[in-house]
């Protein structure tokens, strides 16, 4: 197996380059892997770098470890996506990681070792628009306009990375907010109208630790759906503690203007050009084919780890196992 790190120098603002180049190193010649180091360019550059990888050893198993934050995993996610030959390892150095809330002991992650000698197993990755992919959510509305601001937020020294979502949740809710939208899913149900967001999940969490999607599993081969209707500010606001926690769903049968759903395919269209956001990363579009891809990445957890949004499998019954 190859071992290829694709290094975002400017992730956690570059202060974490030199420590995470020591460690890859250190863990690669210990562990006597093979193994190279690229420093990607510009946006989009781990995609195209992994794709040519791929392309150019279609028989040999390579593993891509995505050193970064969200964006970095995404690129690499969409150059690995229906892939056999190909594995997705992350190493968080940026912000953010919310795909990796789904694993025990996330610690593990940053550990090189246990990273070089974790497995892979395969799990589902959405697909959309021409050929685009996202591994952890896509969403559309609301919480784009909040990773807008937190763009611009973070930009400032003085806000703590970990505070920058809920201060610029504060920041866009304050002002208009919903949008007309049509969602219609493969089994023809339409949810037309003005809502607030919309949240197409494989994972869990986004927005660093926001739980939209509670009960989404990575390998069930469904996206599951968290949708708003327009509602007031001050009823928003009440519930976005909850939307947090993930206990936004308990009691859901009293809150008409919240749709949770899961299913294999999805439309979205709207009259107007709306930002997408698919694992933090931001492009725009008015309509969209979304749909989930059983299986289709494989990604490493490391030693010592388990992901914890699996489908559990069934224990044989006793009639079962005396037939076997």
């Amino acid at each position: 197996m190859k071992h290829i790190f694709l290094v975002n120098p400017a992730a956690g603002k570059g202060k974490t380059l030199p420590a995470l180049l020591q460690r890859i190193t250190y863990s690669c010649e210990k562990l006597g892997v093979d193994y190279e180091i690229y420093h990607t360019t510009t946006v989009g550059d781990a995609t195209r770098y992994a794709k040519k990888r791929c392309e150019e050893s279609p028989n040999e198993t390579l593993r891509f470890y995505a050193c970064g934050g969200d964006g970095t995993m995404n690129e690499v996610a969409n150059a690995l996506a229906c892939r056999k030959n190909a594995e997705l390892a992350v190493v968080p150095t940026g912000t953010g990681n919310d795909f990796l809330r789904v694993f025990s002991h996330i610690e593990n992650f940053s550990d090189m070792d246990k990273l070089i000698l974790g497995k892979a197993i395969p799990m589902d990755i959405i697909k959309f628009g021409e050929e685009k992919y996202s591994l952890n959510i896509l969403n559309i509305g609301f919480d784009c306009e909040v990773v807008k601001r937190v763009e611009e937020i973070k930009r400032a020294s003085w806000v703590p990375h970990g505070m920058a979502y809920s201060i610029a949740v504060t920041q866009v809710i304050t002002k208009l907010y919903g949008s007309d939208f049509t969602i219609t899913t493969d089994d023809g149900k339409v949810y037309d109208g003005n809502h607030i967001l919309v949240a197409f999940a494989n994972a869990q969490y986004y927005g660093g630790g926001y739980r939209p999607a509670p009960t989404a599993l990575v390998n069930d081969g469904l996206m599951h759906v968290c949708l708003f209707d327009r509602i007031s500010r001050p009823m928003l606001m009440r519930l976005l503690p909850k939307y947090k926690a993930g206990t936004h769903l308990d009691g859901i049968e009293k809150r008409p203007y919240l749709h949770y759903f899961s299913c294999k395919k999805a439309t979205f269209e709207a009259p107007d050009m709306m930002t997408v956001c698919a694992d933090g990363e931001l492009s725009p579009a008015k309509k969209l084919e979304i749909e989930v891809v059983p299986l289709g990445i494989n990604v490493v957890v490391p030693q010592g780890s388990k992901c914890t949004a699996l489908v559990k499998k069934q224990k044989p019954s006793a009639e079962n196992e005396s037939k076997e």
